[in-house]
């Protein structure tokens, strides 16, 4: 190690050994994130899209309406070992963006050659808004950001290696990330042009070990590949509506939407200091014959590409792009610590980031700011188990016998979770979304009686009231941190006069 790079990484010999102080001071960064986030996983509600997975993992498949399976069973597994709680969805989170933030580290420290590069860029993917949100809030974007860190570490690991194994460790990885969410496919333009870019790795085309990487990743398409066959093909048909629809908006508010997006959860500044860093790595390091940099340039380009041109014509959330600034953060992060005045980049491109994810963890805990209700996100983690206390009541009130039916799918998840409702009592008023396959071919007989349940927007329980012999609602203030979040309706209805089957106008036939 040269004497630069022990001044960069602030190493010191000592008479046990090597003292490597960026280092350590990334052990007590996870340390600290941890306890944090054990504590959020415990004291925050879970949010309507958690329940959502938690349903999904109570009804194993080999894939879902609108995911692969991986999420779900991680969840299930979890929840198998550790019993029905919070934590036991979150866990995932939590251990996930641990192991995540260490493979950031261990690839700034040993290919970008810089501790402090790593703990820096480690820092970055936690405490970006999006970053603090999916440390501690499970999605199916937690094991797909688990794969894609360990893929990225393992192909470099597997580049210069004659052997097998990290081979075979990165085709499982991959096919792992398969299972996880449909945006892993971006993975394969990163993995194409590191070994086509350069004459030395185009051989690995021909070898055992690259075949045994694709045969591997191939094979964690197949559950969801045969799902998709006995379903109509319906996730794919889902994704390429949902996602890739053409809108009537203007570009300016496609765009518009889009940027702003991912300005809020990446940071006003960070983000685009990302697309400098990756377009000056993309063409850079190839004439500098650098295959490390081009690859995590090539793994972020084509996805900060494509939903950037989808976005300029259709909806695209926030989350989308998010799994591809996990390479680019290490490339920003080693572009500001190459900066003559460290401190100054890390103030003006780290610093806000930081800041609004600090107040957005702020609001979660206490709801203090005054952010109009309806737009406040954070309240989406409080209030639910006050509501589950009420539909736990007026099930016990019923016997036990009623079937619940929800106004909207994650509502519906929600009420089963935190109400402790069974699946077969459980039912989505549209039969949107999984609802669809799980209500396929059901019917409620007339004589039933329903629970129906609607938070206070655009309720619909008067019209479907109509239906029964008879009906009663009543009204529920839900609170928070001493602040009214949200109302929940509830309509005992009694005797249907005639079967009911679950329609959705908008489903794909």
């Amino acid at each position: 190690m040269t004497d630069a790079e022990k001044a960069c990484n602030k190493v010191t010999e000592t008479e046990h050994g090597v003292y490597d102080t960026w280092q350590v001071r990334f052990y007590w960064l996870t340390f600290f994130l941890i306890v944090l986030r054990l504590f959020l996983s415990v004291y925050l509600d879970l949010t309507p899209d958690e329940t959502y997975y938690w349903e999904l993992s109570r009804r194993l498949d080999l894939s879902y309406y609108d995911h692969p399976p991986m999420v779900a069973w991680l969840i299930a597994a979890f929840s198998t070992l550790f019993g029905k709680s919070q934590l036991s969805i979150r866990i995932l989170s939590v251990a996930g963006s641990a192991m995540v933030g260490v493979c950031i580290f261990i690839i700034g420290r040993d290919w970008l050659k810089s501790s402090k590069t790593g703990f820096w860029a480690a820092f970055m993917v936690n405490f970006t808004p999006a970053g603090a949100a999916l440390g501690f809030v499970t999605t199916p974007d937690t094991p797909l950001a688990i794969a894609w860190a360990f893929a990225v570490f393992a192909f470099l690991k597997a580049l210069n290696s004659k052997r097998d194994f990290w081979w075979v460790i990165t085709g499982l990885t991959l096919g792992f990330g398969a299972l996880s969410k449909y945006n892993m496919i971006m993975f394969v333009p990163g993995v194409a042009v590191a070994i086509l870019a350069f004459r030395r790795y185009q051989p690995l085309v021909v070898t055992r070990r690259y075949w045994l990487m694709v045969v591997l990743a191939a094979a964690g398409t197949l559950p969801v590949l045969y799902w998709n066959v006995q379903n109509d093909w319906i996730s794919f048909r889902f994704q390429f509506d949902h996602g890739l629809a053409a809108n009537n908006r203007t570009f300016l508010h496609n765009l518009g939407e889009y940027l702003g997006g991912q300005l809020g959860t990446v940071g006003l500044t960070l983000f685009p200091v990302l697309w400098l860093v990756v377009f000056k790595n993309a063409f850079r390091s190839f004439r500098d014959n650098d295959e490390t940099r081009l690859f995590l340039a090539w793994l972020a380009l084509p996805t900060m590409l494509f939903f950037t041109y989808t976005g300029i014509g259709a909806k695209v959330e926030a989350n989308w792009p998010q799994v591809a600034y996990l390479s680019a953060i290490l490339l920003a992060a080693e572009w500001i610590v190459s900066a003559e005045n460290v401190n100054s980049r890390l103030w003006w491109v780290v610093g806000p980031s930081t800041l609004v994810a600090a107040i957005a963890i702020f609001q979660s805990l206490t709801l203090a700011l005054p952010i109009p209700t309806r737009s406040d996100v954070t309240q989406r983690m409080h209030g639910w188990r006050q509501m589950g206390e009420i539909v736990r009541r007026i099930d016990k009130e019923t016997d036990r016998k009623c079937v619940f039916i929800m106004q909207g799918a994650t509502l519906a998840t929600l009420v089963g979770y935190y109400g402790d409702i069974e699946p077969e009592r459980t039912a989505e008023l549209y039969a949107s979304g999984n609802f669809r396959i799980w209500w396929r071919d059901r019917r409620l007989e007339a004589g039933t009686d329903v629970v129906f349940v609607d938070t206070d927007r655009d309720s619909e329980a008067a019209h479907y009231a109509r239906k029964f012999a008879g009906a009663a609602s009543e009204s529920f203030d839900i609170t928070s941190c001493g602040k009214w979040v949200r109302k929940i309706n509830i309509t005992r209805m009694y005797n249907l006069k005639e079967p009911f089957i679950f329609k959705n106008p908008k489903v794909y036939k």
